[in-house]
């Protein structure tokens, strides 16, 4: 694990110098890291670890950062309760109470957050049910993210699954946007 460098070891004015001497850089809100690291899924977890509530399981685009690791995390933190249905939109996190069944999430560093297909699920779902001008290229750079065995993981998430709404639209409209992905590639 690399070595984190934690607000509350630390006051905000000296990580925020070393910060800009080009040593340090922010990875969430309250954690830095030593610029250039290469951090793992559990390294991302580690420096999250403090800002999730019992009982939740980390979900959304938060998960898709810890997944696939680009850039700093994201805020608010967003979470799916475990097993209740409902949504709530608080200032610093958000919370949608959905049922997620026993293999749609796992353990990262002892912390629940779901996998990642269920995570791409999530993120794509609402581009597909409710699409707007920034949809397609949404759903093309989070597709044009993907490494082939995780779009192929993916494909079976998809065909396993029924009785969902939008389900078969988001087989249309994955499988369109690999292919022109693909094409694009070459």
């Amino acid at each position: 694990m690399e070595a984190m460098f934690h607000l509350r070891d630390y006051s905000y004015e000296h990580l925020t110098e070393l910060t800009l001497d080009g040593l340090l850089t922010r990875l969430t809100e309250s954690t830095w890291i030593r610029r250039g690291a290469v951090l793992s899924s559990e390294d991302r977890m580690a420096a999250l670890q403090a800002q999730i509530p019992p009982r939740l399981v980390l979900s959304h685009d938060i998960a898709w950062w810890v997944h696939s690791g680009l850039g700093r995390a994201p805020s608010p933190l967003t979470f799916i309760t475990y097993p209740r249905r409902r949504y709530v939109d608080g200032c610093d996190v958000v919370v949608h109470e959905l049922t997620i069944t026993a293999d749609e999430w796992e353990l990262i560093n002892d912390l629940p957050i779901t996998t990642q297909d269920r995570t791409l699920y999530d993120l794509l779902l609402p581009h597909i049910r409710s699409p707007d001008e920034r949809s397609a290229r949404s759903v093309k750079n989070l597709i044009d993210e993907l490494p082939t065995r995780v779009r192929q993981r993916f494909r079976l998430y998809l065909a396993d699954m029924s009785r969902r709404p939008y389900i078969a639209h988001m087989r249309t409209v994955f499988e369109r946007t690999c292919a022109a992905s693909d094409r694009d590639r070459r």
